[in-house]
């Protein structure tokens, strides 16, 4: 007998219209986070704001938790109960600066989830490497295939198929940053956390749909 395939779950994560970048990073990584049922269950009875400041741009957001649902605004809120202050072009980095937060001796079980939520783990770089490739491999400018070099534990996988018209060398930690959608492949290069090997045409089609992910669009 055949059955009809499983309905996924609708999102508890909305955004305003009109979402800001910062607004889109910050909805896709409580997504992501939503996918670790523990975590999930922390955002559906979670109440209160929380907002979130870049300490190097104007770049704000505020997380709004009621009623089961979570909805990300722009901006710093007035009624934020804790705002989370931090530089937010280095939160993927090993050595990120300790945010600095306002707001948790009153709302402290707030601040912990928040703290939590906003973090959410991460599978081994080989298995958030395959994932993200399943999302990505279809557009149609991507390389057939690529090989991936992790540069500390000296091991390497392919995906896509061979042979491979593209290379990305770097770290676990930094490979796991890009693939689970926390950076910009692009920027990564440029910064020299990643290496690539590779036509120009490929490394401008890696790094936007490095941003797809980053954004949640894919």
């Amino acid at each position: 007998m055949d059955t009809a395939p499983a309905t996924p779950t609708p999102s508890i994560v909305e955004t305003e219209d009109d979402p800001t970048p910062i607004v889109l990073i910050v909805a896709a990584t409580l997504r992501r986070a939503e996918e670790t049922p523990k975590l999930a269950a922390m955002m559906r009875g979670a109440k209160g704001n929380v907002a979130l400041r870049s300490t190097v741009d104007p770049q704000a957001a505020t997380i709004r938790f009621a009623g089961g649902r979570v909805r990300v605004e722009r901006g710093v809120a007035p009624d934020a109960d804790v705002t989370i202050s931090t530089d937010v072009n280095r939160m993927a980095d090993e050595d990120a600066p300790k945010p600095k937060v306002s707001g948790a001796a009153a709302h402290a079980r707030l601040a912990l989830m928040a703290g939590k939520v906003l973090e959410p783990p991460a599978g081994p770089w080989r298995d958030e490497a395959r994932r993200w490739w399943t999302r990505v491999a279809d557009h149609p400018r991507m390389p057939r295939g690529i090989h991936v070099v992790c540069t500390d534990e000296r091991s390497q996988i392919t995906l896509g198929t061979e042979p491979v018209e593209f290379e990305i060398h770097g770290t676990a930690h930094r490979l796991t940053a890009l693939f689970s959608g926390g950076t910009v492949f692009g920027q990564e290069v440029l910064d020299g956390h990643l290496y690539a090997v590779g036509s120009l045409e490929h490394l401008a089609e890696l790094t936007g749909r490095s941003i797809d992910v980053l954004l949640g669009r894919r």
